[in-house]
């Protein structure tokens, strides 16, 4: 899980450049390096559902989990953007 102090309140609006520094070196690379990057994706997506209002942010670390391999779904079935 995402854990210390509250994310910056511009996190979200720099979360592209964040995804990609987290799924970029361990792309080519096996799953015993991705799993522990999907695992923090699945997290951080988890808070963005809960924290912040951009569908667009939800769809990036979503298309970087999918990138790595990972189709786990991530959030309520019916709650907010539950069709990103």
């Amino acid at each position: 899980m995402v854990h210390g102090p509250a994310l910056p309140s511009d996190f979200w609006g720099t979360v592209a450049e964040h995804v990609t520094e987290k799924v970029e070196p361990v792309l080519m690379q096996g799953q015993r390096a991705r799993t522990p990057v999907i695992a923090y994706l699945r997290d951080l997506e988890a808070l963005a559902r809960r924290e912040c209002d951009s569908r667009q942010v939800i769809q990036i670390i979503a298309s970087g989990r999918r990138i790595l391999g990972d189709h786990v779904e991530v959030g309520a079935k019916d709650g907010p953007f539950s069709r990103t």
